[in-house]
């Protein structure tokens, strides 16, 4: 018997211009985590040690010089 199930992989990509409540609005909205698997943002809220801010259900990987 084939399994004949499709993978499926969402990708939100979103420039912020720095926006700490467009940030906050796209990582917390309670739809988010179901939609989409990876989600992408050029220009987040960095804070002054250099972090920026994820919820819990989200993983924060920076880029690397």
């Amino acid at each position: 018997m084939q399994n004949n199930t499709t993978a499926r992989l969402c990708i939100w990509q979103q420039n912020l211009n720095t926006s700490p409540d467009a940030q906050h609005c796209i990582l917390s909205g309670p739809q988010t985590t179901r939609d989409w698997d990876i989600i992408a943002i050029q220009e987040p809220t960095i804070d002054t040690k250099g972090n920026t801010r994820a919820t819990p259900d989200w993983h924060v990987v920076y880029p690397t010089q």
